[in-house]
C-alpha cells in the first residue's frame, strides 16, 4: 500500500480525458499535445491491450532489482518515458524508474513525502530531461500485486491522465500488474511488452457485489481468491508481528545474559583478588645499592624494595595499630610535661629558730 503526503507534481493535463468509446485510448485525444512522440511501437504490430505499454529492458531490471533489495520493506518510485502515437494509436514507452529514495518505507506501506518528490523531480530534470513522468510504480513483497484503496486513490488524484500508468510488483512471487485511467474508472491490464516480448500481468478478480468490471469483458467469477488472498494477507502480518516480537524477547534474553555474566564476574574477581593477595608474599620490586664501611674498606650493601598487597583486614589492623600509637605518643607527651612542670616549681626554705645573744 502507498501513500501521499504531498503533490507530486505529475505531468498531466486536465484536458485530457480518455476516448468515449470506452477501452481504447484515442489517438486523437492527445493532437494538441506537444509532449506526443510520433514512434512506432516497439512490439509485434498486432499488439493489443488497454493501453499498450513498453518498457526498456534496463528500466524493467532496474525496478525488479530496486523491489528484490527490500523483501521485507515496500519501495516506490516514479516511471519516466514517452506518451507516443503510430497507425494504431497511443502508447507508453517507460524508459527509466526514478527511485523514491527518502520515501517513508514500511513492512505494508510506503509514503511518498515532499522530500520524495523533490528528488523525484530534481532527477527528472537533471538525468531524463528529454523524458516526463508518466506513472509510479511500487510493490508488495509477499503481499501480491492487487492495488489497495491507498493505491487506487494516488493514481486517481495524482496520476490521473488516461496515459499515466501504476505498476506494482511482488518481488517474492515475481508478479507484476498494471492499473490505467479510463472512462470507466481504473483498471488493470491484461499485458505489457519487455524490449518487444510479451509479459503477462497478474489480474486479481474483483469481489462480487463491489460493482467493477473485468477488463477483458468475461463474467466476474467468484471462487474465494480475495478471500484467500486476505487471509495470506493477514497471517503473513501476523507471522512478522510475531517475529518481531520473539527478536525483541531475544534482545532483552542477550541484554539480561550480558548483565548477569557481568556481574557474576566482577564477583569472581573480586573474590579471586581477596584470595590471592592473601596468600601472595612480598615480591622484590627493586634493590638499591648503599654503600658501607667496614674497617677501612668501603662495601655496597644492597637494600631489597619489596612490594605486597596488604590485605583489607591487615590494613584494618594496621589503621587501628597506627591509632593506638599515636594515643600513646600523646599520653607521653603530656606526662612530660607534667614531668617538667613539676620540676620548674620552688620549693619552700624552713625558718630557722636560731637566738643571736647580743651583749652590751
Amino acid at each position: 500500500m502507498a501513500k501521499s503526503d504531498g503533490k507530486d507534481g505529475a505531468q498531466s493535463s486536465k484536458s485530457d480525458k480518455p476516448s468515449p468509446e470506452g477501452n481504447e485510448v484515442s489517438a486523437s485525444v492527445w493532437k494538441s499535445s506537444e509532449r506526443v512522440v510520433r514512434h512506432s511501437f516497439p512490439g509485434p504490430r498486432e499488439a493489443t491491450a488497454l493501453l499498450r505499454v513498453a518498457v526498456d529492458r534496463s528500466a524493467y531490471a532496474e525496478l525488479i532489482a530496486h523491489a528484490k533489495e527490500s523483501l521485507d520493506r515496500e519501495i516506490c518510485g516514479a516511471l519516466v518515458g514517452r506518451v507516443c502515437e503510430d497507425d494504431r494509436g497511443i502508447f507508453v514507452y517507460v524508459a527509466a524508474g526514478i527511485r523514491g529514495s527518502t520515501a517513508n518505507q514500511g513492512s505494508t506501506h510506503v509514503t511518498f513525502t515532499q522530500e520524495t518528490w523533490n528528488g523525484i523531480h530534481k532527477s527528472l530534470e537533471r538525468d531524463y530531461p528529454e523524458f516526463q513522468m508518466i506513472g509510479w510504480y511500487h510493490s508488495h513483497p509477499g503481499f501480491g500485486v492487487e492495488f489497495s484503496e491507498m493505491d487506487l486513490f494516488i493514481q486517481k488524484n495524482f496520476f490521473p491522465a488516461p496515459t499515466q500508468i501504476a505498476l506494482v510488483l511482488d518481488p517474492l512471487s515475481g508478479a507484476v500488474a498494471i492499473c490505467v485511467n479510463t472512462s470507466s474508472g481504473i483498471q488493470y491490464i491484461e499485458r505489457f511488452w519487455v524490449d518487444g516480448r510479451e509479459q503477462p500481468c497478474q489480474m486479481p478478480k474483483p469481489q462480487v457485489g463491489s460493482g467493477a468490471t473485468n477488463p477483458t469483458g468475461g463474467p466476474v467469477t467468484t471462487d474465494g481468491e480475495p478471500l484467500r488472498a486476505l487471509e495470506a494477507r493477514v497471517s503473513q502480518l501476523v507471522q512478522q508481528l510475531d517475529e518481531q516480537r520473539l527478536s525483541y524477547q531475544r534482545f532483552l534474553f542477550f541484554i539480561g545474559t550480558v548483565v548477569c555474566l557481568g556481574a557474576i564476574a566482577c564477583f569472581g574477581y573480586n573474590y579471586y583478588s581477596q584470595i590471592r593477595y592473601r596468600n601472595e608474599l612480598p615480591r622484590v620490586n627493586q634493590v638499591v645499592p648503599i654503600p658501607v664501611q667496614v674497617g677501612d674498606k668501603t662495601v655496597m650493601l644492597g637494600v631489597g624494595l619489596v612490594e605486597w598487597q596488604v590485605p583489607e583486614e591487615l590494613k584494618a589492623a594496621n589503621v587501628a595499630l597506627e591509632k593506638e600509637r599515636r594515643l600513646a605518643e600523646e599520653i607521653a607527651a603530656k606526662a612530660g610535661t607534667n614531668q617538667a612542670a613539676t620540676n620548674a616549681t620552688p620549693k619552700s626554705v624552713p625558718a630557722s629558730n636560731t637566738l643571736t645573744n647580743s651583749r652590751p
